[in-house]
Protein backbone atom coordinates (compact mmCIF):
# COMPACT_ATOMS: atom_id res chain seq x y z
CA UNK A 1 0.00 0.00 0.00
CA UNK A 2 1.44 3.61 -0.73
CA UNK A 3 2.05 6.27 1.74
CA UNK A 4 0.46 9.19 1.75
CA UNK A 5 3.75 11.22 0.46
CA UNK A 6 4.27 8.38 -2.29
CA UNK A 7 -0.15 9.40 -3.30
CA UNK A 8 0.90 13.14 -3.45
CA UNK A 9 4.47 12.92 -4.41
CA UNK A 10 4.38 9.82 -6.55
CA UNK A 11 7.76 8.53 -7.98
CA UNK A 12 6.28 8.49 -11.51
CA UNK A 13 4.38 10.94 -13.21
CA UNK A 14 1.37 9.05 -14.84
CA UNK A 15 -2.12 9.05 -16.08
CA UNK A 16 -2.75 5.94 -13.59
CA UNK A 17 -5.05 7.83 -11.11
CA UNK A 18 -6.52 5.68 -8.48
CA UNK A 19 -8.04 9.05 -6.22
CA UNK A 20 -11.78 8.57 -7.68
CA UNK A 21 -14.05 10.19 -9.67
CA UNK A 22 -15.14 12.88 -7.18
CA UNK A 23 -11.54 14.23 -7.12
CA UNK A 24 -11.04 14.61 -10.65
CA UNK A 25 -14.36 15.76 -11.10
CA UNK A 26 -13.14 18.61 -8.78
CA UNK A 27 -9.92 19.54 -9.98
CA UNK A 28 -11.97 19.69 -13.25
CA UNK A 29 -14.23 22.57 -12.05
CA UNK A 30 -11.70 23.95 -10.22
CA UNK A 31 -8.94 24.43 -13.52
CA UNK A 32 -12.06 25.77 -15.37
CA UNK A 33 -12.85 28.57 -12.60
CA UNK A 34 -8.75 29.02 -12.44
CA UNK A 35 -9.25 29.41 -16.36
CA UNK A 36 -11.64 32.24 -15.68
CA UNK A 37 -10.03 34.02 -12.96
CA UNK A 38 -6.45 33.48 -15.07
CA UNK A 39 -7.66 34.97 -18.62
CA UNK A 40 -9.65 37.84 -16.48
CA UNK A 41 -6.75 38.67 -14.91
CA UNK A 42 -3.97 38.54 -17.75
CA UNK A 43 -6.27 40.21 -20.83
CA UNK A 44 -8.69 42.48 -19.56
CA UNK A 45 -7.50 45.87 -19.65
CA UNK A 46 -7.81 47.04 -16.14
CA UNK A 47 -7.29 43.12 -15.13
CA UNK A 48 -10.63 43.17 -13.72
CA UNK A 49 -8.93 45.18 -10.63
CA UNK A 50 -11.86 47.68 -11.07
CA UNK A 51 -14.95 46.08 -13.11
CA UNK A 52 -14.76 42.57 -11.06
CA UNK A 53 -13.14 43.43 -7.74
CA UNK A 54 -14.57 46.75 -7.66
CA UNK A 55 -11.27 48.51 -6.28
CA UNK A 56 -11.28 52.18 -6.29
CA UNK A 57 -9.74 54.00 -8.95
CA UNK A 58 -6.29 56.21 -7.82
CA UNK A 59 -5.35 59.45 -8.90
CA UNK A 60 -2.46 61.06 -9.45
CA UNK A 61 -0.11 61.75 -12.69
CA UNK A 62 1.60 59.48 -13.59
CA UNK A 63 -1.28 57.29 -13.52
CA UNK A 64 -0.60 54.94 -11.18
CA UNK A 65 -3.10 52.34 -12.00
CA UNK A 66 -1.26 51.37 -14.39
CA UNK A 67 1.03 50.13 -12.28
CA UNK A 68 -1.94 48.09 -10.73
CA UNK A 69 -2.87 46.42 -13.79
CA UNK A 70 0.65 45.64 -15.06
CA UNK A 71 1.24 43.58 -11.50
CA UNK A 72 -2.41 41.76 -11.99
CA UNK A 73 -1.59 41.26 -15.65
CA UNK A 74 1.42 39.53 -14.70
CA UNK A 75 -0.43 37.35 -11.42
CA UNK A 76 -3.06 36.72 -14.08
CA UNK A 77 0.35 35.54 -16.60
CA UNK A 78 1.47 33.16 -13.79
CA UNK A 79 -2.26 31.62 -13.15
CA UNK A 80 -2.66 30.95 -16.96
CA UNK A 81 0.75 28.79 -16.48
CA UNK A 82 -0.53 27.20 -13.70
CA UNK A 83 -3.86 26.38 -15.73
CA UNK A 84 -1.88 24.89 -18.65
CA UNK A 85 0.02 22.86 -16.02
CA UNK A 86 -3.17 21.78 -14.98
CA UNK A 87 -4.22 21.08 -18.34
CA UNK A 88 -1.17 18.91 -18.78
CA UNK A 89 -1.92 17.50 -15.80
CA UNK A 90 -5.38 16.32 -16.56
CA UNK A 91 -4.52 14.74 -19.77
CA UNK A 92 -1.26 13.23 -19.72
CA UNK A 93 -0.44 12.68 -15.52
CA UNK A 94 -3.65 12.64 -13.67
CA UNK A 95 -1.69 10.69 -10.67
CA UNK A 96 -0.59 14.25 -10.09
CA UNK A 97 -3.73 15.43 -9.09
CA UNK A 98 -3.36 14.57 -5.38
CA UNK A 99 -0.18 17.06 -5.71
CA UNK A 100 -2.10 19.72 -7.80
CA UNK A 101 -4.55 20.04 -4.81
CA UNK A 102 -1.73 19.88 -2.25
CA UNK A 103 -0.49 23.22 -4.26
CA UNK A 104 -3.78 24.37 -3.89
CA UNK A 105 -4.37 24.25 -0.05
CA UNK A 106 -0.81 25.66 0.58
CA UNK A 107 -1.41 28.34 -2.25
CA UNK A 108 -4.62 29.43 -0.08
CA UNK A 109 -2.76 29.70 2.87
CA UNK A 110 -0.02 31.82 1.22
CA UNK A 111 -2.91 33.92 -0.09
CA UNK A 112 -4.12 34.34 3.99
CA UNK A 113 -0.32 35.42 4.61
CA UNK A 114 -0.61 38.14 1.70
CA UNK A 115 -3.92 39.65 3.03
CA UNK A 116 -2.07 39.96 6.74
CA UNK A 117 0.87 41.63 5.39
CA UNK A 118 -0.75 43.73 3.44
CA UNK A 119 -4.24 44.02 3.96
CA UNK A 120 -7.11 45.39 1.76
CA UNK A 121 -9.68 46.94 3.93
CA UNK A 122 -12.90 47.98 2.90
CA UNK A 123 -12.28 51.92 1.92
CA UNK A 124 -10.33 50.20 -0.96
CA UNK A 125 -13.08 48.93 -2.48
CA UNK A 126 -16.94 49.45 -3.34
CA UNK A 127 -17.95 45.26 -2.53
CA UNK A 128 -15.80 42.82 -0.95
CA UNK A 129 -14.28 40.96 -4.37
CA UNK A 130 -15.11 37.87 -5.19
CA UNK A 131 -11.33 36.75 -4.98
CA UNK A 132 -11.91 37.47 -0.94
CA UNK A 133 -15.34 36.01 -0.78
CA UNK A 134 -13.87 32.44 -2.09
CA UNK A 135 -10.77 31.91 -0.45
CA UNK A 136 -11.83 30.01 2.10
CA UNK A 137 -15.04 27.69 0.16
CA UNK A 138 -11.97 27.59 -2.17
CA UNK A 139 -9.39 26.24 0.52
CA UNK A 140 -11.95 24.37 1.98
CA UNK A 141 -13.10 22.09 -1.00
CA UNK A 142 -8.88 21.49 -2.40
CA UNK A 143 -8.68 19.95 1.11
CA UNK A 144 -11.08 17.80 1.11
CA UNK A 145 -10.64 17.14 -2.49
CA UNK A 146 -7.16 16.03 -1.18
CA UNK A 147 -8.71 14.23 1.19
CA UNK A 148 -10.88 12.10 -0.64
CA UNK A 149 -7.93 11.50 -3.52
CA UNK A 150 -5.28 10.29 -1.07
CA UNK A 151 -7.78 8.63 0.63
CA UNK A 152 -9.22 6.64 -2.38
CA UNK A 153 -5.84 5.79 -3.60
CA UNK A 154 -4.53 4.27 -0.44
CA UNK A 155 -8.08 2.32 -0.26
CA UNK A 156 -6.50 -1.92 -0.79
CA UNK A 157 -9.82 -3.33 -1.85
CA UNK A 158 -10.67 -0.26 -3.85
CA UNK A 159 -6.96 -0.54 -5.27
CA UNK A 160 -7.50 -4.52 -6.03
CA UNK A 161 -10.61 -3.47 -7.04
CA UNK A 162 -9.40 -1.21 -9.55
CA UNK A 163 -6.72 -4.05 -11.45
CA UNK A 164 -9.85 -6.37 -11.30
CA UNK A 165 -11.06 -4.29 -13.70
CA UNK A 166 -8.09 -3.57 -15.76
CA UNK A 167 -7.15 -7.00 -15.96
CA UNK A 168 -10.53 -7.79 -16.96
CA UNK A 169 -10.57 -5.17 -19.28
CA UNK A 170 -7.12 -6.46 -20.71
CA UNK A 171 -7.27 -9.26 -23.77
CA UNK A 172 -6.05 -12.56 -23.25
Amino acid sequence: MPSTLDVIIPRQANNDYRGGDAAFYGFCLVTALMLFRATVHFLKPDSGVNSIASIMVFEGTPDPNNIIYMFSAIGGMHQMLWVMFYGLVLSRYRNLIPLMFAFMVVEGFFGFIVGAIHPLTPEYFAHTPPGKLASVPKLMFCAVMLFVAVRRSMNPSALAGDEDEDRRALPD
